[in-house]
């Protein structure tokens, strides 16, 4: 046991959990919405306002938080684009058709985040699915242990040959850890819409109940 972290010190374990994380969240982000108030008017509109954000995958415009029945289908915004000026989010509304916000107009925003473990990096609460913190433990285990072996090359005096069967536990689970992030993969391609957006019915189509 290390109970006092005389051999794995945190900052090793948390960059660890950090890459592990990182790995997690391009095949598993995490999907947020949020409803601004538009400050100005205009297409260009800062983002900077929505902490942590990502990527932006959906926009709504124009949209009406109280409103008593909900508008179907939604006012989606066919053309937007996110850049980023000096690391802050703008988001650009590139419409033909329609007349451009106005202040004070409600948007309705979907966008992506990392995910996070509770009290790394300040972070509130635990956003990993309970049944994935394993693998981020696993991936944290090999990512801390690589780590650890290129640290104890560079003393001197170290037992070489323990150096590489840390190596080989290293890599090992990382092996290890790598199946289970293309299990992972391959789960969310399977779980996604049978059915997406398509081409209306014409008069030789038929439904079937």
């Amino acid at each position: 046991m290390d109970t006092g972290n005389a051999i794995w010190d945190t900052d090793t374990i948390d960059e660890g959990l950090r890459h592990a994380l990182d790995d997690y969240t391009l095949i598993k982000p995490l999907s947020m919405e949020t409803v601004i108030a538009l400050p100005g008017d205009g297409r260009e509109i800062a983002l900077n306002g929505i902490s942590g954000l990502m990527k932006v995958t959906d926009v709504w415009w124009p949209f009406d938080s109280a409103a008593s029945a909900e508008t179907w289908p939604p006012n989606k915004v066919r053309g937007w684009r996110l850049y980023w000026d000096d690391a802050l989010p703008v988001l650009i509304l590139d419409i033909k058709d329609q007349s451009q916000p106005q202040e004070d107009d409600e948007m309705r925003i979907w966008y992506i985040q990392r995910q996070t473990i509770q009290d790394l990096d300040s972070a509130s609460a635990t956003t990993v699915d309970p049944d994935h913190e394993s693998i981020i433990v696993l991936g944290a285990a090999a990512y801390s242990a690589l780590s650890r072996t290129v640290d104890l090359v560079e003393v001197a005096g170290t037992d070489m040959f323990a150096i590489v069967l840390l190596g080989a536990w290293a890599r090992s689970r990382e092996r290890e850890y790598r199946d289970c992030l293309k299990t992972l993969r391959a789960e969310g391609v399977r779980s996604s819409h049978a059915w997406g957006h398509g081409w209306a019915l014409d008069k030789w189509d038929e439904t079937h109940s």
